[in-house]
């Protein structure tokens, strides 16, 4: 890798934790519309699980990706650490998200 190159990293991937996040909105939505995997009383509850097991790959993409995009432009020694604690927190935060869009799936849909 050349010298140019490692200055867009972090912005690729900040780009991709960005699709990603969308990604993942958009299936928990798509899952929401299936049915309701909570209660099992609306639409197709086992298509709503299917498309629930099919955003995690989304969710840890995002929260890497993230987290990697942070660690690369921190300066300081703690470049782990300053990554590691983002991809935590973005992990958390795109959990109850998605729980949410889920919600608004389910409503908007039945």
């Amino acid at each position: 890798m050349t010298f140019g190159t490692q200055k867009y990293l972090p912005l690729v991937f900040g780009a991709l934790s960005i699709i990603s996040a969308a990604l993942l909105l958009f299936i928990m939505f798509k899952a929401g519309c299936a049915g309701d995997s909570k209660g099992g009383s609306l639409g197709d509850p086992v298509r709503a699980l299917q498309l629930e097991s099919f955003g995690l790959l989304p969710l840890f993409l995002s929260a890497a990706s993230g987290g990697a995009a942070i660690g690369l432009m921190s300066k300081s020694i703690h470049r782990v650490a300053h990554g590691l604690g983002f991809a935590l927190f973005m992990l958390f935060c795109l959990w109850l998200a998605s729980m949410q869009f889920e919600i608004e799936g389910v409503q908007s849909c039945f």
